[in-house]
């Protein structure tokens, strides 16, 4: 029995570095194809079928909606430079402050205790911090708009707590109101009807004719129920914009979670299709100062990873897929 089993071991290292070649090229080109497509496999993919961004002129009007305040720099940030080169109208609509971050409120609190006020104070912080970052694209406060609806909230507001009787309780804030001042209704209850109201009044008034929304396999929450509710908004609408879905949050995406300057960026391998994803370049230019406003969301910064992904969207590229 001993001298059968080491003659099968010897014959398997034998086997072994016969193909041990085999075994490596099979090994990287899983390892390729598994990681998406910011490596070489994603790459050859992707490349024949992103579309180049349509052209922006002087008679668009752009209107971007952010579930927290960062994703119109990460997403569009390059975007909204040209957008504002070619003088189309821009508003950004901020559906929640992104206030119920426990890691950032928790930063300075050696006891790691944190009160429902200190939520409030974050929201606030990163309000300021949003302004400032769209400064260095060149946007003014008069293009902004803040809704204050609750952070991690949005896809209740969207199922339990749509109606008015039913109100959504913050899990920081433990409030079932928008706190904020210089919002776009102050003190609006937190449901998902008052939400509706306000995209629908928003964009009656702004009439977009190009939207950019969260992409609707996004794995965050918030920004899966604020394409959805981009799409009730729009529904029953006769005119109806173009719209094309930016994605933040996937599996593996982006591949490498760090600042890589003069990188382009793929779509995830699973999401890619033959049509309809399109590709904005940046300039160098562009490129630069999208970085700079992402190094304003200085509360960001305090936990680490995350931030890591906030840089990883400064790329030579910004990628967008067009929603019918």
């Amino acid at each position: 029995m001993k001298i059968r089993t080491k003659s099968l071991w010897q014959i398997f290292k034998n086997l072994a570095r016969r193909y041990r070649r085999l075994v490596i090229y099979v090994s990287i080109f899983w390892a390729f194809w598994f990681f998406g497509l910011g490596t070489l496999s994603g790459w050859l993919l992707s490349k024949s079928g992103l579309e180049k961004f349509p052209e922006i002129n002087s008679n668009d009007r752009l209107l971007i909606l952010a579930p927290h305040i960062d994703d119109e720099i990460i997403s569009s940030g390059g975007l909204i430079q040209e957008a504002l080169r070619v003088k189309a109208e821009i508003k950004i609509v901020y559906l929640t402050n992104g206030d119920d971050n426990l890691f950032s409120v928790i930063k300075s609190d050696k006891n790691l205790k944190a009160q429902p006020n200190d939520f409030i104070v974050l929201g606030e912080e990163r309000m300021a911090e949003g302004k400032k970052a769209v400064q260095v694209l060149g946007l003014k406060e008069t293009n902004l708009i803040f809704l204050g609806y609750p952070d991690r909230g949005l896809y209740s507001l969207l199922n339990q707590n749509y109606n008015d009787n039913n109100p959504y309780v913050s899990q920081g804030t433990k409030l079932t109101y928008n706190p904020y001042s210089n919002t776009y209704r102050n003190q609006q209850n937190y449901t998902g009807s008052n939400v509706f109201n306000d995209l629908d009044s928003i964009t009656k008034d702004f009439r977009p004719t190009i939207i950019i929304v969260p992409h609707n396999r996004d794995k965050n929450t918030d920004h899966l129920a604020t394409y959805l509710f981009q799409q009730k908004v729009f529904i029953d609408q006769i005119n109806k914009p173009r719209v094309f879905a930016y994605l933040i949050h996937y599996s593996l995406y982006p591949p490498k979670k760090k600042l890589i300057i003069n990188d382009f960026l793929y779509p995830p391998k699973k999401l890619f299709s033959a049509k309809g994803w399109y590709s904005f370049n940046l300039t160098s230019e562009q490129e630069k100062q999208k970085l700079e406003a992402v190094k304003k969301f200085v509360s960001q910064k305090e936990l680490g990873q995350f931030y890591d992904l906030l840089s990883s969207f400064v790329k030579k590229n910004e990628i967008f897929e067009e929603i019918e």
